[in-house]
């Protein structure tokens, strides 16, 4: 290969053709193994593949279950701790209060008597189990402050919960304590004013420490530990690595430095000294800028021994079952390969001699029996066969030699029914045309006609009652007018409500919206109208009609791509009731005003310049009717004369012979079906009346339209 070629290669390319390259071997190689290998490898492959998924499936399956109800134990631990917490914090708050409402405290407290406050207090804080016992006055100043020993050199950030107790509220809190050495520890507190005569005189204040003996009274396994953390919401965030800072049941986690886990998020696994643990945070907010932080944390030692015995059982009796399936299916393929493979020998014997004398012996009479038998048959029916192939082979040449003058004979007779077929065909198709164009219209007026019923009787019900409706209103208004000035002075209430509504506004406008509504149901009821006389399908049959309804109907109907745009002159003659088909002759309007439609905006969308736009005259369509007499044999008949003139584009002179031609236009693909001025020519001939069409590319169409007044 060229060096150029190679490196012009795609990496993508190179992949490809080495896959391709890989899998053709691997082929190769599987062919070239013997029968018994090539029928039990499958099986083994499907064999290993599910047993590798099952195995793989429940391995994950069980310890998914496991680590679901170890989840779900770690849940129900951490609810039951924050729990033991906050029953705690009410209960530090109702002794707290009960203490409070003591009339001995409050005239202690009044008299700042200190001594008398030792002697309340202290059998309280030992029955109790107190850390801590403080009572301040209402100035905030300490009267009593009994602490553990432990708490002698800290500092407790209670200054603003008292002063919220001492603004009356009886509160739970959790507050922190720092020792001179910088280390933080919390504590659970509960306060309560002291009042007297709903005056508050003082506060008083008791709490326990956060520490490792409040944690073992829960009830918890030996594999579950609590840690507590006291953390400032202004100071740490979630992913910072923290240590114990004052009480866990759980050494190692003092020790070593791990990262807490999020609040509010299922437990999540951490490794602490080495070992895996499933951990959940749950809180406990205070008022101050620090909350109390418990970690529950449950060791995941016994199930991951579980899991490592489970792999190891689950791994081994998959060897076990592949070392007994590998057996077991190498004997069954050898014992069903080694009867083909001496057929297979036997075949081939007969094919390389060609000898169709030799029989296979038939040794069992199971499959492999029937198989040598079956072959024994082929090979008799192979001889025969070949002796009538030879005597077929000789007869099918003498006979292809007799149907090849048979078959030019019938191509001859084809080609002249295709030329009668062809010529039946076109004469389908325009007969098809005229029908599907005859039914369009026809579908076209019922709908027309159905939609003015439909409208007509609504029109008429709102156009009868508008008269009715604006003298109400008028009444109503000259109502209003005489109490407005009868009363001059309304109350506040209608007051409000006539300067919400605007009444004036109203009354100045209501009679102009009602004249508004009266104009439109005219149009509508003029719309209707034209609507029904251009669908005519009460005038199916012949009749006398008027000519210039049906014009002016089909322009109404055509109002929307004439309006603003193209402007249509009517030069009326004074004509008299002409004798009819009155639908089909609105078709035929229909027809020719949308081409004078289409041939004006095509010149208006050639316009390429301003310049341009300023030359050319006003897009007009021209109507004029006339009665004219028009020679029939020796006599003159009264005609009437329809002249339809636009100044469009026109039609070029090599088309004017072929625009009344079936499937002929000169629109683009989609735009027309060359059936319109087609359908035209049939119905005027249908009237014995007369089409006639003048166009040059400058001065635009003219259509002649010529119908006597009767039929005969």
């Amino acid at each position: 290969m060229p060096i150029y070629h190679f490196f012009n290669e795609t990496v993508e390319q190179r992949v490809n053709s080495r896959t391709v390259g890989r899998g053709v071997k691997l082929q190769a190689s599987y062919a070239k193994l013997a029968l018994s290998q090539r029928i039990i490898m499958p099986f083994l492959l499907v064999f290993f593949s599910i047993m590798v998924l099952l195995i793989i499936s429940f391995a994950f399956w069980f310890s998914h279950k496991m680590e679901q109800q170890i989840t779900s134990s770690v849940e129900k631990t951490a609810s039951i701790v924050l729990q033991e917490l906050y029953r705690e914090k009410q209960h530090l708050s109702s002794w707290v209060q009960l203490m409070a409402d003591r009339d001995d405290v409050r005239l202690a407290l009044k008299q700042a008597n200190t001594l008398a406050l030792i002697k309340l207090f202290v059998p309280q804080k030992t029955t109790l189990e107190l850390d801590f016992l403080k009572i301040v006055n209402q100035n905030g100043r300490v009267l009593l402050d009994l602490g553990q020993r432990q708490l002698g050199n800290s500092t407790l950030e209670d200054k603003r919960s008292f002063s919220q107790a001492l603004s009356g509220l009886y509160l739970s809190d959790v507050v922190n304590f720092s020792t001179k050495e910088g280390q933080t520890q919390s504590v659970l507190v509960g306060l309560a004013p002291v009042k007297s005569k709903e005056e508050v005189i003082g506060a008083i204040e008791i709490g326990i420490l956060i520490k490792q003996e409040l944690f073992q009274h829960l009830e918890t396994t030996n594999s579950e530990h609590i840690v507590g953390f006291n953390i400032d919401k202004t100071a740490i965030s979630d992913n910072e690595d923290l240590i114990c800072v004052y009480a866990s049941t759980l050494p190692a986690a003092c020790e070593t430095h791990w990262q807490l886990p999020p609040a509010f998020r299922p437990p999540q696994r951490l490794i602490i000294a080495g070992e895996d643990y499933l951990a959940k945070r749950v809180t406990v907010s205070g008022l101050s800028n620090s909350y109390l932080t418990i970690v529950l944390l449950k060791s995941l030692f016994t199930l991951n021994n579980t899991l490592q015995f489970l792999w190891l059982g689950l791994w081994s009796f998959f060897v076990l079952s592949a070392l007994i399936t590998i057996f077991v299916g190498r004997n069954i393929a050898r014992k069903i390969s080694d009867p083909v493979l001496a057929i297979a020998k036997f075949a081939q014997k007969v094919t390389m001699e060609s000898n169709f004398d030799l029989r296979s012996p038939v040794m069992t009479h199971d499959e492999v029996g029937i198989l040598a038998t079956s072959l024994n048959s082929l090979i008799s029916r192979i001889a025969e066969y070949t002796q009538l192939l030879q005597l077929a082979r000789q007869t099918l040449e003498r006979r292809v030699q007799e149907r090849t003058q048979q078959l030019l004979q019938k191509n001859q007779e084809l080609n002249q029914a295709y030329e009668q077929l062809s010529q039946a065909l076109n004469e389908l198709q325009q007969t098809q045309a005229q029908l599907i164009q005859t039914e369009k219209m026809s579908s076209l007026g019922n709908m027309v006609a159905g939609v003015a019923h439909e409208i007509n009787n609504p029109i008429n019900f709102v156009y009868g009652n508008l008269t009715y409706a604006k003298q109400y209103t008028e009444e109503l208004l000259k109502i209003l007018f005489f109490y407005q000035r009868e009363y001059p002075q309304p109350s506040a209430v209608i007051q409000n409500q006539l300067s919400e509504i605007d009444i004036d506004f109203i009354s100045e406008d209501l009679p102009k919206l009602m004249s508004s509504m009266q104009m439109g149901a005219q149009r509508v009821h003029d719309i209707v109208l034209s609507l029904r006389n251009f669908s005519r399908l009460d005038e199916a049959e012949m009749k006398a009609v008027n000519i210039h309804e049906g014009i002016d109907s089909t322009l109404l109907i055509l109002n929307h791509r004439t309006k603003e745009k193209i402007k249509v002159i009517k030069e009326y003659g004074n004509l008299p009731l002409v004798e009819c088909y009155p639908a089909q002759l609105n078709q035929v309007f229909m027809n020719i005003l949308s081409n004078a439609i289409d041939a004006l905006e095509e010149r208006m969308g050639n316009r390429k310049s301003a310049i341009v736009k300023e030359t050319l005259p006003t897009p007009t369509i021209r109507i004029y009717t006339e009665i004219i007499f028009a020679a029939s044999g020796k006599d003159s008949v009264p005609c009437v004369c329809i002249r339809i003139t636009d100044n469009g584009c026109g039609i070029q002179s090599n088309f004017k012979d072929k625009i009344f031609e079936p499937f002929f236009t000169t629109k683009t693909v989609g735009k027309g079906t060359g059936l319109g001025l087609w359908i035209c020519y049939q119905i005027i001939q249908k009237h014995q009346g007369k089409i006639e069409v003048n166009s040059n590319p400058v001065q635009g169409t003219t259509f002649l339209i010529t119908l006597p007044l009767s039929q005969l």
